[in-house]
């Protein structure tokens, strides 16, 4: 099996045709709440498209409230959907942006599947998974990251999920420099994740 990576403007020196021999999945950054756009967004899903790499893509959630995070659905579905569609959409929950992170988190999805949304999932910082209480049956999968200090040791997150990001130092043929790793942690295969 090959590589499940995430990657963003950050890994700015991508050689895509190289990537696609050892990618299986890669999973794009589209924004940064809904004022920062990720610059390398549009230039990663192309090449991703053009070597045939399947890929999902996520948005690090900044909404202050419901009303907030309804328009960062909107704005994450639309300019994930500039080069293509993608095979699913994921709200990166990591920081406390409003003092009911559950309530913004459903409105963010309910967004994203009234416009048209097949597959969603939850991206939840493994610090805080209690602290936060999402509700995640509204998902359909659920991704936590959870390293070892020395970037190669696996950690397996205390808590079920589908997805594991078990090191940020992770090196790949094809990105320059250090990448987000992931592998499959629970029921669903890799088919399940690049399903159209």
């Amino acid at each position: 099996m090959g590589y499940i990576v995430d990657f963003s403007k950050w890994q700015n020196r991508v050689n895509y045709e190289e990537l696609s021999k050892v990618c299986d999945l890669a999973i794009l950054r589209v924004q940064d709440g809904s004022y920062v756009k990720d610059g390398l967004y549009e230039q990663h899903a192309k090449g991703c498209s053009q070597f045939a790499i399947p890929y999902g893509v996520y948005a690090f959630a900044r909404f202050t409230s419901v009303k907030d995070a309804e328009k960062e659905a909107q704005d994450f579905y639309e300019r994930a959907n500039r080069v293509k569609q993608p095979l699913f959409y994921v709200v990166d929950v990591e920081v406390e942006s409003m003092s009911d992170m559950r309530a913004g988190t459903n409105a963010f999805i309910r967004t994203l599947r009234n416009l048209g949304a097949k597959k969603v999932g939850i991206y939840i910082a493994h610090h805080l998974y209690h602290t936060f209480c999402l509700d995640l049956t509204k998902a359909d999968f659920i991704w936590i990251p959870r390293y070892h200090l020395d970037g190669k040791t696996i950690l397996k997150p205390k808590f079920p999920c589908d997805l594991h990001q078990y090191t940020e130092r992770g090196r790949i043929k094809g990105i320059e420099g250090y990448v987000d790793l992931n592998r499959l942690n629970g029921k669903k295969k890799l088919a399940w994740f690049i399903a159209e």
